[in-house]
């Protein structure tokens, strides 16, 4: 059994977060008896939620049948290579804020350079402006996917 967190969001905006056991292997979520209280408390005033769970970085969706909670478990991507690539290709909350973190550091080194660039180019022609003229765009660029990266939830 494994520790999660989930995660019941009302169209009215109510919002119940909490954490429930989960078995790895059948996927089978066990909720604490206040939280399924309170869900049908919530049932008999709202449509029904939508009902997620966080494990290993992953949102996988709840499905309730019969009284019974289960999740389909996601598939292992192994260790090594194979994990670099899914956590590049899938970042977590967690990954997508620190992508962001170091875009926007790389942003403030593009422009810094920009500007050494600039001073050091003074008096040497157009040309010269070319290489400064490129690291501001790419320092505005840079930041602009660093704001975008740390969006969401």
């Amino acid at each position: 059994m494994k520790l999660a967190k989930v995660k019941s969001e009302y169209s009215s905006g109510t919002t119940i977060v909490d954490r429930a056991s989960l078995d790895p292997l059948t996927g089978r979520v066990y909720l604490a008896p206040r939280v399924l209280g309170l869900m049908k408390t919530m049932e008999q005033s709202e449509c029904s939620p939508s009902f997620s769970l966080q494990y290993k970085g992953y949102v996988l969706p709840v499905a309730a049948a019969s009284g019974e909670y289960s999740v389909s478990m996601p598939v292992e991507h192994g260790t090594g290579f194979g994990k670099i690539l899914h956590s590049i290709a899938v970042p977590s909350k967690e990954q997508r804020q620190q992508n962001g973190r170091y875009l926007h550091t790389l942003s403030a080194a593009s422009i810094g350079g920009a500007a050494a660039s600039w001073h050091a180019a003074l008096g040497q022609g157009w040309d010269a402006f070319v290489l400064p003229g490129f690291l501001a765009v790419a320092g505005v660029l840079l930041w602009y996917a660093g704001i975008w990266s740390m969006e969401g939830e």
